[in-house]
């Protein structure tokens, strides 16, 4: 069953006191288009992430957002700035011994000073960080895909329904070739009657100047082929393979055969019946630009 290219997906994982949470939303595009919103602390997974998604989908833009709830991450942690502390303690001991007094300074003052205090980040383990990543992101795509085949399956029901009146259209523009051509043939005897002041004009060649229209407007072919390629999107709706693709080439082809049976047909029951066959056409391609 075929898939639509718009979904969203949440997933979460629970890390320690806080957890990962995963956010996937998809809408239509040509190809396989990445937009990402990571923490810095996992740009280093970015190309990992883009695979491990890229393996589940293979169309549609996609725009994921991972954050971190709570505490997720090891504190960073503080070390002293020993150079510093030795050059303070100088300096300090240099002050007693100018301003002669033996008072020791606090130790307060100094835990405020940052030059003195640093933070020390330790950079964090890729594969301990995907191993708390991964099943929050394999949850956003689960909800995703659900999401996906819940709308592809409406999609399917809906251009179902739509080729069969596309089918009709064309099955009614072809049953009017005969007429066509017999009312091509009765326009062409009353004109020739008309210009030579014959009631029966000669037969032979009233038959061949018929013929040469009739071949013309022939649109048996542009129906048969229009027919095939109905048959193969009915097959292509029931296919679990990405056929998103082939659909929109198969409504080129429809829309070709479409052009060309309404540059052949001038009567007007049938134009109008051309008419209403490529605005159901337009209806259908616009619908097709979502599935996968």
């Amino acid at each position: 069953m075929i898939k639509s290219m718009t979904g969203y997906g949440r997933g979460q994982n629970a890390v320690g006191e806080g957890a990962w949470v995963a956010e996937l939303k998809t809408v239509n595009s040509r190809y396989l288009d990445f937009h990402l919103r990571l923490p810095s602390g996992l740009n280093a997974l970015e190309e990992r992430i883009k695979k491990f998604v890229g393996a589940r989908l293979t169309r549609g833009r996609v725009s994921l957002s991972v954050a971190a709830s709570g505490a997720v991450e090891a504190a960073p942690r503080l070390v002293l700035n020993r150079p510093l502390v030795r050059e303070y303690r100088r300096v300090l001991a240099e002050l007693q011994q100018e301003l002669g007094v033996s008072q020791e300074a606090g130790i307060m003052p100094f835990l405020y000073n940052r030059d003195l205090i640093l933070s020390q980040e330790e950079g964090p383990d890729p594969e301990a960080l995907w191993s708390q990543l991964e099943p929050a992101l394999a949850q956003a795509l689960d909800e995703l895909e659900a999401m996906r085949a819940a709308e592809g399956q409406a999609l399917s029901e809906d251009l179902t329904a739509r080729m069969e009146v596309v089918g009709r259209l064309f099955s009614e523009a072809a049953a009017r070739s005969p007429q066509v051509v017999a009312g091509y043939q009765e326009r062409l005897r009353e004109r020739i009657a008309f210009l030579t002041g014959d009631t029966e004009p000669d037969p032979q060649r009233l038959a061949m100047e018929v013929a040469v229209i009739a071949d013309k407007a022939d649109i048996t072919e542009e129906a048969v082929r229009a027919a095939s390629h109905l048959e193969q999107f009915k097959q292509f709706l029931a296919s679990s393979e990405p056929v998103g693709r082939k659909l929109d080439f198969l409504m080129q082809e429809l829309n070709r055969e479409a052009n060309t049976m309404g540059s052949k047909t001038p009567d007007a029951a049938a134009g109008q019946t051309i008419v209403e066959l490529k605005a159901e056409l337009e209806r259908i391609r616009e619908q097709i630009q979502n599935v996968e």
